[in-house]
């Protein structure tokens, strides 16, 4: 398609990886005009190509792309590791106006994003902050829409967003800060909640393939069973899909591409650097992105010998005792995940004065996400019957289910130090559970008669 300055186009797109390239295209569907561009030529080639659909138009330098918007213009910027965010608008910077509107909807750190703020501010240029939940296909098809920024930046923003955003029962996805940088810091939490529930899942299963001596069919038979109870939610859905006999490529290839990407993601080291300056651990978040493998032989050994962390009781090694043990286990530490994620946004909602609403947060992430899951419902309703609830797990239901199932996760990690077995968010959510319970749990909760006193573990030492 040709480019023409005549097009007057509403909004342009900088930066054309997948999600990029996807928000370019569904903008346009959503009859917006939009204009495109990416230094890199094999990004901007395919979306030449003649077509029937609405499209964006391609624009040969960031000049042609800022001549060719409506004024004051609006453009939103996707960095990465070829084009950081810095660099984007050092390119940017020449052209901008009083008055434009920059949205950053890369992976950026949220200190980095106040530092942007600050900048482009100087300028009189109005600036937000953009996350977007649902990967790749959320960005073509309707994603979660994580977005900070001033008030007018916001008002002058929401079509844009509601045209990005998933609807759910008529209601778009767009949940809104009162800056930049807060919107950022929400959607790293929400990756490192989302990297932390993909581990477990992958522990729990290979724990069961280890001891059932199960087949791949089996497997897929038992997450469909899962997915109809307390456990349902997308991401069980992608890793059951796993050992469909039907797929054997897409869903595995996805979910191993998903684990190895956490690894290796800026959001990940982003959570554990907030979480030790706000003091506030995720170890289960962290162990998914490979941050505590130093201290994995250290938690192993510690386990084995404190007799008050063994497992009490007999547990079954039938089929239907052991599927029990690993269902309660991955329940107990899907809600210890969604508590250490929890509690990172509250305590900074107030270290940096970003005034989160969880409540509201989990609503949206429970709608469109990749979170999106039961669990999140009755996490929602906590929230909702209790604002200033101080903790996920000072809640009495969620607490309870907690400790009902403590004794299976005490043994399926136990059961990965028998078989000699890595299972580091598994073995993270114990740690939690035990260095923190004193101090969440009702009394009526603490029934350790058989144990001594638990004391915090030496590796949560966060100073």
């Amino acid at each position: 398609m040709s480019f023409s300055y005549e097009n007057h186009n509403e909004v342009g797109v900088i930066g054309l990886d997948l999600t990029g390239r996807n928000v370019a295209f569904r903008l346009a569907e959503q009859q917006f005009k939009v204009a495109a561009f990416d230094w890199a030529e094999q990004r901007t080639t395919a979306m030449r190509e003649p077509s029937t659909a609405p499209r964006p138009r391609v624009a040969a330098s960031v000049s042609e792309l800022m001549a060719s918007l409506r004024q004051p213009r609006t453009i939103l910027l996707f960095s990465g590791p070829d084009a950081p965010v810095n660099f984007v608008v050092e390119q940017l910077l020449p052209e901008l106006k009083i008055g434009d509107l920059v949205m950053d909807a890369g992976a950026s750190y949220f200190k980095d994003t106040a530092k942007l703020k600050k900048l482009l501010a100087e300028r009189c240029v109005q600036f937000m902050g953009i996350g977007f939940g649902g990967g790749e296909k959320g960005a073509r098809h309707g994603a979660i829409v994580m977005a900070g920024g001033g008030l007018e930046a916001r008002r002058r923003s929401r079509p844009l967003l509601a045209a990005l955003a998933a609807s759910v029962r008529g209601q778009a996805c767009v949940i809104c800060f009162e800056s930049a940088a807060a919107a950022h810091f929400v959607k790293m939490v929400h990756a490192g909640i989302e990297y932390a529930l993909l581990q477990l899942l992958s522990e729990t299963f290979d724990l069961l393939q280890r001891t059932l001596q199960l087949t791949e069919e089996e497997l897929h038979d038992i997450s469909g069973e899962w997915r109809r109870g307390i456990l349902h939610g997308h991401l069980l859905e992608i890793s059951g899909g796993v050992f469909d006999p039907l797929d054997q490529l897409a869903p595995r290839a996805l979910l191993r591409e998903r684990l190895e990407s956490a690894k290796s993601d800026a959001l990940g080291s982003w959570v554990a650097q907030s979480s030790w300056e706000l003091e506030v651990p995720v170890p289960t978040i962290e162990a998914a992105m490979a941050i505590q493998e130093a201290v994995a032989t250290e938690r192993r050994q510690a386990l084995a010998a404190a007799l008050f962390r063994h497992p009490v009781g007999r547990f079954g090694e039938d089929h239907e005792s052991v599927l029990d043990e690993f269902h309660g286990a991955l329940h107990a530490g899907m809600i210890i995940t969604y508590a250490q994620g929890l509690a990172l946004l509250n305590a900074a909602s107030t270290h940096f004065g970003f005034r989160f609403n969880l409540n509201e947060i989990s609503r949206a992430w429970r709608g469109c996400s990749q979170l999106r899951a039961t669990l999140l419902d009755d996490i929602a309703t906590a929230l909702e019957m209790t604002p200033e609830l101080p903790g996920l797990l000072s809640d009495a239901d969620l607490s309870e289910r907690v400790m009902a199932c403590q004794e299976k996760l005490r043994h399926a990690v136990w059961r990965a130090h028998e078989f000699d077995t890595a299972a580091p968010a598994l073995f993270a959510s114990l740690d939690y559970l035990d260095s923190n319970r004193a101090a969440w749990l009702p009394m009526n909760l603490i029934q350790v008669p058989r144990r001594p006193p638990v004391v915090p573990a030496a590796f949560y030492s966060y100073s």
